[in-house]
Parts: structure tokens; sequence; C-alpha cells
């Protein structure tokens, strides 16, 4: 019973390790987008820049930040997430855009 379970365990931290693994090399990289901008969700593994009155506007940017650290995104209170292009050399900060 217990080598089962250890078994289980381990599969588990496989598929969460390789799910991470996927998702850091085709994370979408942030656009040319300002803060105040609104943008579209993901497609394609890039965002778009819509009008904020768009239907299609899913996120409203809160800040850029010249570097590749997400935490600094928690300056900023609205924001539900942040995203870091490839490079690690720019950081979007978003919030709702509704």
């Amino acid at each position: 019973m217990r080598g089962r379970s250890a078994s289980i365990t381990v599969a588990i931290v496989v598929v969460a390790l390789l799910g991470g693994a996927l998702w850091f090399a085709n994370r979408p990289g942030p656009s040319t987008a300002k803060a105040g901008d609104c943008i579209t969700a993901p497609a394609k593994g890039s965002f778009k820049k819509v009008g904020c009155d768009s239907g299609d506007a899913a996120f409203k940017v809160a800040a850029v930040l010249g570097d590749g650290d997400s935490n600094g995104c928690d300056a900023y209170p609205n924001v539900i997430m942040s995203v870091v292009d490839k490079n690690r050399t720019k950081t979007l900060c978003l919030g709702s855009a509704k």
C-alpha cells in the first residue's frame, strides 16, 4: 500500500512538472501595450491591443515593468495576472477590463 501511494505521488509530481514546463515554454509574450491600454486574451501566444469598450477586451494593463520580475506587480492592487515575455525583459501587470 505504501509503495502504491508513493508511485501515485511521483506520477502527480511528474505530470505537474511537465505541465509547468509546457506552460513556461508556450506562455504568451507581452505586446506593445502601455499602461491604460486594454488587450484581448492571448491567442496563438500573443495579446492584441483593443479599445477598452470592445467586447474582446479581457484585460486592462495596470503597469508595464522593464524587467522579467512579475513580483513587481504586487504593488498594483487591482492586478489579477502578470505576464512575463519569453526573454524575461518585460512584464505586463494586468487587471480586469470589465
